[in-house]
Formats: C-alpha cells, sequence, structure tokens
C-alpha cells in the first residue's frame, strides 16, 4: 500500500503509476483542455484539406484565363490578317493611280507569275524562301518617267510595321538588282509603329497613307 505523506511522496506515486497520472491530469485540466491537442490536430489537417481546394481552384481559374487570351490573341491575329487582306485589296485596286503621287506614269501591274519569271532568268540559284517572299509582294507597280522604267515596291497593312518596310526594302533591291532599273519602296497604311515613321522621316522608305475610312473596323 502506497502512503502519502509528502509532496515528494504524491510525485514519486505519480510516476510509479501512470494512471494515476492521467487521473489527476484529467481533473486538473478538465476534459475541453485534454482534446485541445487533438482538436488542433483536426482543424490544422481542414485547413491543409482547404487550401488543397483552395489552390486547386485557383490553378483551374489560371487556366480559364490563359484559354481567354489565347482565344483573344488568336483572334486579333485574325483581325490582323483579315486588315492587311483588305488594306493589300485596296491597294491594287489603287495600283493605276499609285504612281502619279511619285511623279511617275503607270504601265502595268505584276502578277506573281511576272515577278516569278523575273526572278528565275535573274537568279536561277535563289533559295525557295527568297523566291516565295519576292513573289508575294503585296504590290509591285511597273511606271516610268522621262529617264526610264521605275518601279514601285509597295507593302500594305492597317499599321505599317517593321516587316514591312523591310519587306518593301528587300523586295525593292531585289527588283533593281534583277532589271537594272530604279525601285521604290513604300509601306502603304493607316497609320505606322514609331520606327516606321523614323525610316519615312529619313527617305529610307516612302509612306503611302491610306483613309481608315475604307479599313475594316476594329
Amino acid at each position: 500500500m502506497t502512503t502519502i505523506n509528502s509532496q515528494e511522496d504524491l510525485l514519486r506515486a505519480l510516476r510509479e503509476n501512470p494512471e494515476w497520472k492521467e487521473a489527476v491530469r484529467a481533473l486538473i485540466l478538465g476534459e475541453e483542455l485534454l482534446r485541445l491537442p487533438a482538436r488542433f490536430d483536426a482543424f490544422v489537417e481542414e485547413q491543409r484539406q482547404v487550401n488543397k481546394r483552395v489552390e486547386s481552384d485557383i490553378s483551374d481559374l489560371k487556366a480559364g484565363q490563359r484559354r481567354i487570351e489565347v482565344r483573344m490573341d488568336r483572334q486579333e491575329y485574325d483581325n490582323s490578317v483579315i486588315k492587311d487582306f483588305y488594306m493589300a485589296t485596296v491597294m491594287g485596286r489603287s495600283a493605276e493611280a499609285l504612281p502619279v503621287d511619285f511623279g511617275l506614269e503607270y504601265v502595268r501591274t505584276l502578277s506573281e507569275a511576272d515577278l516569278d519569271r523575273m526572278i528565275r532568268a535573274a537568279r536561277p540559284d535563289i533559295s525557295v524562301n527568297q523566291a516565295r517572299s519576292f513573289r508575294r509582294a503585296d504590290l509591285v507597280v511597273e511606271a516610268k518617267d522621262e529617264s526610264g522604267t521605275v518601279y514601285i515596291v509597295l507593302e500594305a497593312s492597317y499599321t505599317g510595321d517593321l516587316r514591312d518596310s523591310d519587306r518593301a526594302q528587300r523586295n525593292a533591291r531585289l527588283l533593281t538588282e534583277f532589271t537594272g532599273h530604279r525601285a521604290i519602296p513604300v509601306v502603304a497604311s493607316v497609320r505606322n509603329v514609331n520606327e516606321v515613321s523614323a525610316l519615312v522621316e529619313s527617305g529610307t522608305v516612302h509612306w503611302y497613307e491610306m483613309d481608315e475610312r475604307y479599313a475594316p473596323a476594329e
């Protein structure tokens, strides 16, 4: 039989009898405090599950946003292609009047077949990509003045950018190389990016300003 006469006796008894220790703990702390660690663990697990669901929702939202952005980018690209095609078509109808702005007389509009024959006769060794790019110039007009033949090489876009000015200059250089005649690089557009505006200011390329009223709506 355990006799307890002092605090030391009580502590020794509790160490020797773990079940007494648990009984005393329950008596002192109460049932609510005893359950607290388990409840805290349950809370942590519940919060972890909530965080997983939130992360999953955020991931789904980001994926949905990305799909919307892709569709918008695709739509913007499609609209740009439609606009540029329309502008090139408008310039095709204006081909005969175009040389007047340069003090030239219209002779003819060169077809893709005309350009292909020209390039094959002058450079049979030219690469496929170069030949394709040259043939697909938006508009090439043969004109003349008192000095002889002059070509106008035009790229048309709703907004003229460096791709347009580079293509116009490259095709103009090729035409001069193939024919020996002067070729004028032109960008036809409603407006231009700053880099193209600078090229126009310097006289590197010419700008044919198109009327926005005849362009497709944004």
